[in-house]
């Protein structure tokens, strides 16, 4: 009984002391072309904030002439997900034609499945857990460190019981990988930063119905300057965004 209680009071002690962390990822995204970038991700007990740092390096449009095919890859710019856990909600800061949104969105469900086996594995010194999850469209592997004992990862990713170093979606288009940990912060981050964006807000059906809809004004110039004849594929069925597809979709085609 009483290790049990020195075991009872450790955890306790390690959860109600948790300290801000910050993380940086290299994240490698491998749709039609190969980009790597940068997320720095600040997390505290209830609230993560994540920004990922443009790279426009494959930007334009390009052309196979072996496939006939062209690929347009438009000029993106830093976003930004802060995840809060007390007011059960995401905020991302993104961007369509040059013009920054505040999007809103209700905090997602993760449904994680943690490995029952003894599966670990270390990185950058801490020792990891392996957890499944499938979300929007994608399914995931994480690697997870209870040591660090807050519940986010990069981008939206929450809900795991410590903090995640390393998610790939089992495509391999989109893999996270830490690179550095500050932790514990000497000093308090500014979670603040997205009420410091200039953006129009919007919620995240209304966000997403922009983009299809920019996608057709995009798609309707091209054919306008393409040879008579020339075919198009379109349609949610080829994003490549992290989200494929959205909870109102799934209902909507049921």
């Amino acid at each position: 009984n009483f290790a049990l209680a020195i075991i009872l009071l450790f955890v306790f002690s390690a959860t109600a002391q948790v300290k801000n962390v910050v993380i940086e990822y290299n994240l490698n995204v491998s749709n039609e072309s190969y980009v790597q970038k940068k997320v720095v991700t600040i997390c505290a007990k209830n609230t993560s904030l994540s920004k990922t740092y443009a790279n426009n390096s494959k930007a334009g449009i390009q052309t196979d002439e072996n496939t006939n095919s062209i690929n347009v890859t438009e000029k993106e710019s830093d976003t930004y997900e802060s995840v809060d856990l007390v007011n059960n909600s995401v905020i991302a800061i993104d961007n369509i034609k040059n013009k920054n949104f505040k999007i809103t969105e209700p905090l997602p469900v993760m449904e994680w499945k943690l490995s029952k086996g003894n599966e670990v594995k270390e990185i950058d010194t801490f020792i990891c857990s392996k957890a499944l999850l499938s979300f929007r469209g994608r399914n995931y592997i994480a690697w997870y460190t209870p040591y660090i004992a807050v519940p986010f990862g990069p981008w939206k990713f929450y809900g795991l019981p410590g903090l995640i170093l390393e998610i790939y979606d089992t495509d391999n288009n989109y893999h996270w990988t830490v690179s550095k940990i500050s932790y514990p912060l000497t000093n308090n981050s500014d979670l603040t930063v997205l009420d410091k964006q200039n953006a129009k807000d919007i919620t995240l059906k209304d966000f997403v119905e922009e983009i299809e809809k920019q996608k057709q004004i995009m798609y309707a110039r091209i054919m306008k300057v393409m040879p008579r004849g020339t075919t198009m594929e379109r349609g949610i069925d080829n994003r490549t965004s992290v989200e494929l597809v959205y909870e109102w979709e799934v209902k909507k085609k049921k």
